[in-house]
Formats: C-alpha cells, sequence, structure tokens
C-alpha cells in the first residue's frame, strides 16, 4: 500500500518507528491499525444506543404480553366484584327506603373518595415501602436466586371463572 501523507505526519512516525525499534512501514501499520478500530469503535458506540433501545423495547413487550393475561383476570375480577356489590347494596338500601337518587349520589361519592384515596395513596411512605419491598423479593427471582419462573396456563375459561 503507498500512502501520501504530510511531511509532519511522516516525521512523527519516522520517530516513533525509530524509538520503537522498527520499520517506518511496520510504525505506519501498526498506527493504522489504531486509526481503524478507534473508527469501528466509534461506529460501533453511535449505534449502541439505538440498538439497547430496540432490544430493551421487546424485552418490555414480551414482559407485558406475559403480565396482560393476569391483569386482565384482575381487572374483570375487580370489575364483577364492584358490579355484585353495587346491585346488593342498592338492593338493600331500597329495602331500607332510600330514595334511588339518594344510593345514586352515595355511590358516586364513594367512587370519587376511593379515587382520592388511590391517588393519595401512592405517595405514602407505606405504599413505598410495599413497593420497595416488592421489588427487593422479585430480586432474588430474576437473579436466579429464589424460585424458578414457571408459567401456569390454564385453558378453557369462560367468563363466569375470570
Amino acid at each position: 500500500m503507498t500512502l501520501r501523507v504530510k511531511p509532519g505526519v511522516k516525521t512523527a512516525l519516522e520517530r516513533i518507528a525509530h524509538d520503537d525499534g522498527v520499520s517506518l512501514s511496520e510504525a505506519s501499520a501498526d498506527g493504522l491499525e489504531v486509526f481503524a478500530r478507534a473508527k469501528i469503535h466509534d461506529q460501533e458506540e453511535t449505534l449502541f444506543e439505538p440498538r439497547m433501545q430496540a432490544m430493551m423495547r421487546r424485552e418490555i413487550r414480551a414482559s407485558d404480553n406475559r403480565h396482560i393475561y393476569f391483569e386482565m383476570r384482575n381487572a374483570i375480577a375487580a370489575e364483577q366484584t364492584r358490579i355484585l356489590i353495587t346491585d346488593l347494596y342498592k338492593r338493600q338500601l331500597r329495602k331500607e327506603g332510600m330514595p334511588l337518587k339518594e344510593i345514586n349520589k352515595k355511590l358516586d361519592d364513594t367512587y370519587n373518595m376511593a379515587r382520592d384515596n388511590i391517588l393519595r395513596k401512592t405517595k405514602t411512605p407505606q405504599l413505598k415501602n410495599l413497593f420497595d419491598a416488592w421489588w427487593s423479593s422479585t430480586e432474588d427471582v430474576i437473579e436466579g436466586r429464589g424460585e424458578g419462573n414457571t408459567r401456569e396456563e390454564e385453558g378453557g375459561m369462560n367468563k363466569n371463572q375470570a
């Protein structure tokens, strides 16, 4: 390979070759190798973040897909329970003679109170401690120190079993 370099670069390479006790060709080859590795490293570093983001998106999506089934079951069960309790509550209050308008107002108030409690309690130290305990207990499983990850699959469920 023939290279044209600025005179200062040639002088520097000759000095490096002399100091290292190698030929100019060998010193130049080492210098070009260092340069090529640095360029490749820069290119890989540039591509690292987008690759890492894509990997993280795939992992988060896979995690979401594993958990959505259980989250949906819990949401359905909670809603089913809410509907049944509301119906029983309305029937009991109607039986006691309370007007439907007052019952509906009471139900609206309890919804608002529940929403406010949830929003307010997410900022309490007790809930933070609960989250911290949960995450520390799951770290053991994630790091392989706890029980193995098993996936229970249930088939043939109808809406009454959810």
